[in-house]
């Protein structure tokens, strides 16, 4: 029965002309998981070794293996596995120059890990990893993968390249993103639903370039050296992307090639992220042209506030300070009442200040000071928001410290305020916030700002004692004779319990 390439289970084994491969070349055993079959002899040698593995009853494989040994080129191995139900590995373990041209499986496909791998169809979820063991080759890898359902990953070519990936459901979880590698960059990854990448394309001796994504929502991390759209369509169109695209070079080109819904900008773009004069000349397109919501965004800076777009970003490295991202804006008048005023100052992208303060902080008398003057760092504190890394807070670091009625403000970054890339260069140091506090009513003797005079109050006080010396202490001096002193004591009692206007 071998003789004649069929086995149990109606599986045969046969040549590219339909042939029968000789009983010596292969062996099929049965497992509890289903068929085991080895392919290990090179029986056309310095021609193409053909294993056609024709199924007629959608059996399931436990392992398919290719054990066949040879030269690494010259006598190449074409394997072709037709009308399998499930397969849960394709290994190969031999050394002859291996091609998996095509696979078809009615339900679910595990493990492959051959040199280099053509077209896999799946008709339910690819489980992984699918590995490519290619040599560096900028046209071998994967070929293409094509999902009834989901696509789990990890789909690997570290040193080819994967041309086409098609999920009919997700790629990826929240839990477990797909992790994709290419030295020579990924053609077209797309789905009907979630995408949840985990991509690094940078590479130094590759190309490192992503062609095409479309997806209904794609999250995680998105890393490459270049996007090279097809001619003729976008290179992404996604209704919404949550995640981090990272190109180290430039956004080029006059006409758009990203898409995304309305408002479908709640994740970070980075344009130029090695530092090496990559510009932004490809605008951004959310949602379509003759709708209200319509947005495009192009750089390196532009107004539209967080909330138009998402409550994402798009910036270029160096980031510069996104002004329209600000709260209260840069430029404005506000009244901070008897409360300290907490800022929130956005740029373009992720920062971060590792070597000291991030901003230096002047005042003058408002409106219109003769002058600027450095107001002590001490009194104010830098904070990241926990949930944008764009954003710095700036607060006081104690009552009666940082803003205070009756002055304008001006921040500018430092040199110590760096982009959170590889890179990691100073943000565009020219930038500066600007906020003008108005003068409010003050409550004599309310020292913590909480509408009464009171224990707190007294304890405010009786820490200023002596010579005036920063703001608390100034608000403490309530006779302003530049000491803190019985007197201020004397009227702070005197105005005990809550403000009366």
């Amino acid at each position: 029965m071998a003789g004649l390439g069929t086995a149990r289970g109606g599986i045969q084994v046969l040549d590219d002309i339909g042939a029968p491969v000789p009983a010596s070349a292969w062996s099929l055993a049965s497992t509890p998981a289903g068929y085991r079959i080895v392919l290990q002899e090179l029986h056309d040698p310095w021609q193409v070794t053909w294993y056609v593995v024709r199924c007629d009853g959608g059996e399931r494989f436990d392992e398919v293996e290719i054990a066949v040994d040879g030269p690494v080129a010259g006598s190449p191995v074409q394997v072709r596995i037709e009308g399998a139900g499930a397969i849960d590995a394709i290994v190969q373990t031999g050394s002859a120059e291996t091609h998996l041209e095509y696979v078809q499986v009615f339900e679910d496909l595990g493990d492959v890990q051959v040199q280099s791998i053509g077209t896999l169809i799946v008709g339910r979820d690819v489980h992984g990893p699918i590995v490519a063991t290619t040599p560096p080759n900028p046209v071998r890898g994967i070929v293409a993968i094509e999902a009834g359902r989901d696509i789990a990953g990890p789909l690997l070519a570290e040193h080819g390249r994967i041309e086409y990936v098609s999920a009919g459901r997700s790629l990826g979880t929240q839990d477990a993103p797909v992790r994709m590698r290419a030295r020579y960059g990924i053609g077209t990854l797309e789905c009907d639903s979630i995408a949840v990448l985990d991509i690094d394309l940078r590479s130094s001796t590759g190309d490192g370039t992503l062609s095409r994504l479309n997806a209904s929502v794609v999250d995680g991390t998105i890393m490459v050296d270049a996007i090279t759209p097809f001619e003729g369509q976008d290179a992404l169109e996604i209704d919404r992307f949550d995640g981090l695209l990272c190109l180290e070079g430039a956004l080029s080109g006059g006409d758009s090639i990203i898409h995304l819904g309305a408002q479908g900008l709640s994740g970070q773009v980075i344009v130029n992220a090695a530092d090496e004069g990559g510009a932004w000349s490809a605008p951004i397109d959310l949602g379509m042209p003759a709708d209200d919501d319509y947005v495009q965004l192009q750089g390196p800076t532009y107004g539209s506030t967080p909330d138009d777009v998402g409550g994402g970003s798009v910036g270029v490295v160096p980031f510069r300070l996104h002004m329209s991202g600000c709260e209260p804006l840069s430029g404005g008048t506000v009244s901070i009442g008897e409360s300290s005023l907490v800022a929130r100052l956005r740029w373009y992208g992720p920062v971060v200040w590792p070597g000291g303060p991030p901003l230096s902080v002047e005042r003058r008398a408002s409106p219109g000071g003769a002058g600027w003057e450095p107001v002590p760092s001490v009194h104010f504190l830098c904070l990241h928001d926990p949930d944008d890394s764009n954003v710095i807070h700036v607060e006081s670091a104690a009552q009666g410290l940082g803003f205070v009625s009756g002055w304008e403000y001006r921040l500018r970054p430092t040199g110590h305020l760096v982009c959170a890339v590889s890179a990691a260069p100073v943000v565009a140091v020219g930038d500066a916030w600007t906020i003008e506090i108005e003068q409010t009513d003050v409550c004599i003797g309310d020292l913590d700002g909480d509408g009464g005079v009171g224990v707190t109050d007294l304890l405010v006080l009786l820490a200023c004692w002596g010579d005036v010396d920063g703001e608390l202490a100034v608000r403490s001096d309530l006779d302003g004779d530049d000491v803190v002193g019985v007197l201020d004591l004397l009227g702070l009692l005197g105005v005990w319990g809550p403000c009366t206007s």
